[in-house]
């Protein structure tokens, strides 16, 4: 049985603070996330996922620190500061993660991480969640991490970093967890090339 979001299954240290400020990231950020979640990308719909918040979007701020959408915000039609968070340091190899914003960040905040570990080309994060794209992902060809590794730890984090390690493009890329119910990630170097993977990839799987 594939695995749902919504539960947090790393340790958190998150400190609440004001929203992040508003700058030429986070304004880009809300514009991509508003827009995926009129595709339906993420949401929060009570006959799916028990009712809990389905996918989140993410951008690099600096270095290793990240904006994401906030856990359990996906639902909302139109974002502001307040639904997101900036993760100033996350370790992959204790599980960890602190955080800072007017709410606690997304449930699969580690596996951002782990994308943005793997390549400083990196720049934006895309988990979607897509029954179309998920379902026919084998007819598709798209790379995968294996069925029994759970969404939001360790072992999903390293199995990220590895997947897109060997892509022929590290910096650039689409891939579906096969163990995580419809979820479907892209990352690139821009917002757009992101969504745009996502969007091309749905595409595709109405046709197949």
């Amino acid at each position: 049985m594939s695995e749902i979001e919504g539960v947090i299954k790393f340790t958190m240290d998150h400190e609440p603070s004001d929203p992040p400020a508003c700058d030429e990231i986070l304004n880009e950020l809300m514009m991509w996330r508003d827009l995926c979640r009129k595709l339906n990308f993420l949401g929060q719909d009570p006959n799916r996922y028990m009712g809990y918040g389905y996918g989140n979007i993410s951008a690099r701020h600096s270095g290793m620190q990240f904006l994401i959408s906030a856990s359990q915000t996906s639902g909302v039609e139109a974002s502001q500061p307040k639904h997101f968070a900036l993760v100033s340091d996350a370790s992959l190899a204790e599980n960890r993660l602190t955080s800072t914003g007017a709410m606690p960040p997304s449930s699969e905040s580690m596996t951002h991480s782990a994308i943005y570990q793997m390549s400083d080309r990196v720049h934006w994060v895309v988990h979607a969640h897509n029954p179309e794209i998920w379902t026919h992902s084998d007819r598709l060809d798209m790379p995968f991490t294996a069925a029994d590794i759970p969404y939001g730890t360790p072992e999903m984090a390293d199995a990220v970093m590895t997947l897109c390690q060997s892509f022929e493009r590290p910096e650039q890329g689409i891939f579906v967890m096969k163990g995580h119910q419809d979820g479907v990630v892209s990352y690139a170097p821009t917002g757009k090339q992101a969504v745009q993977l996502m969007i091309e990839a749905y595409l595709s799987a109405l046709t197949v």
